[in-house]
């Protein structure tokens, strides 16, 4: 494996490779700190102390620390890119839809004259296979590729598929205690790891950009174009862009995609009263379930608070034999998704972690407390439901205690893209 376009602690770890600059870990730049590994200028996350082996006090930047320490008193290298041309052949089992094919040829174009574009796509609108094209020429040309996103999750979902497509490529995928083995010329990684690289990558596709923390974190949008060349292209795909993120893109450059790729609609949401306590058993989320079970249905029932779920959780686990309960600082997260994908599990009690991510047959959701949520994760959340071919239609059940303007701007926003997919003649 070659480090290209990567930032090196050790020269011991370099073959052939050529430094093209090195620099302090962490520089002083009028009064301010500035760490030459990740960007980080917020000073609150630089820490100083006395380093025995230099006799000094030396300074290190705690932002990017699980990358590596980077210090005042230690130099990192910047490696020269390499630009190595492939011919990135890809299969498709299926043949793309009208609108898939106007999103492919809009991202192929914005590679090739290394623009930006905004895709506004519905979920399941099928934007992973919209951007293979786009990624055979950049690869065609002998562009580096970097196919990222903030999850890991996701990140992970997205890799299987390129790996399926592009059977013959050298794909990287990097995330935390995941590390490439390649050459860094196809990358898939969560938008951290873009913090190794300096001026490398010609093409950055970001999906699900609106996922946290990228929609609230500057220091990560200051990753993608620190790891980008100068005219590199940005391709951004979100189903639920917020407006300052569509301020960063002329209208010319931003692509609206209604419809899903089987042809059917959004599934809208239902709201429905019904308070669930978290001591005492809800009837009619139970009748909801046992129903699901007798009908053969999946089911993810999203919560707003982690210690709120578990509470409600105790209450139905003894009525089930295959349900779980996930989030965010659930040690088994990852194994119990590939539990989920392997029909071990019908109920799956969770927070907004799976609101993106996971694709299920038969699936339907329950939302517990809608009006605690956003308008964007309804949208997500919402979005899990019928994104397969072989079955299309499901529910969306909103339990509330009180109709929000959230709630209100979720369904109408589904009903307005619902209603342009069949304006386009995009939706039966």
């Amino acid at each position: 494996m070659k480090l290209y376009g990567r930032i090196c602690h050790d020269l011991n770890n370099l073959t052939t490779e050529t430094v093209k600059v090195s620099k302090p870990g962490v520089s002083k730049v009028h009064e301010k700190y500035i760490c030459n590994q990740c960007g980080n200028t917020d000073q609150t996350l630089f820490f100083n102390y006395y380093c025995h082996h230099r006799n000094a006090t030396t300074t290190y930047c705690r932002y990017c620390i699980n990358l590596g320490k980077v210090q005042s008193c230690k130099a990192i290298y910047i490696i020269e890119s390499e630009r190595q041309k492939s011919l990135c052949k890809y299969r498709l089992n299926f043949e793309l839809s009208e609108q898939q094919r106007h999103a492919s040829d809009k991202i192929k174009q914005a590679v090739l004259n290394s623009e930006h574009l905004l895709l506004h796509a519905v979920t399941g609108a099928g934007k992973t296979e919209m951007i293979f094209e786009g990624i055979s020429v950049a690869r065609q040309n002998g562009d580096n590729v970097a196919v990222v996103s903030p999850r890991v999750d996701v990140v992970k979902e997205v890799y299987l598929r390129l790996a399926e497509a592009f059977k013959d490529e050298q794909i990287d995928l990097m995330y935390e205690g995941n590390f490439g083995q390649y050459n860094s010329t196809f990358v898939v990684a969560t938008v951290h790891q873009l913090m190794r690289y300096d001026s490398h990558f010609d093409v950055v596709i970001v999906d699900e950009v609106d996922a946290f923390p990228l929609d609230m974190d500057n220091q990560l949008m200051h990753t993608i174009h620190k790891a980008s060349t100068l005219h590199a292209s940005h391709i951004y795909l979100t189903a639920t862009p917020n407006q300052q993120l569509q301020a960063k893109f002329t209208d010319s450059q931003i692509i609206k995609l209604p419809a899903r790729y089987h042809g059917h609609s959004l599934p809208l949401p239902e709201f429905q009263f019904n308070a669930i306590k978290e001591t005492k058993l809800n009837q009619k989320l139970l009748k909801l379930l046992k129903k699901q079970i007798e009908d053969k249905r999946k089911t993810f029932v999203f919560f707003h608070d982690i210690s709120y779920m578990k509470k409600v959780f105790n209450m139905y686990e003894h009525y089930f034999s295959k349900i779980e309960y996930v989030s965010s600082v659930d040690s088994e997260r990852h194994e119990k998704v590939s539990l989920l994908r392997n029909d071990e599990i019908d109920i799956m009690f969770t927070t907004t972690i799976l609101e993106r991510g996971v694709t299920l047959e038969y699936l339907d959701v329950v939302i517990v407390h809608t009006e605690k949520f956003t308008s964007s994760a309804i949208i997500q959340i919402a979005g899990r439901v019928g994104r397969k071919l072989s079955c299309p239609t499901g529910k969306v059940v909103c339990y509330h205690e009180g109709i929000t303007k959230n709630m209100l701007h979720a369904k109408n926003e589904i009903l307005k893209m619902n209603s342009l997919a069949r304006k386009k003649g995009w939706i039966t």
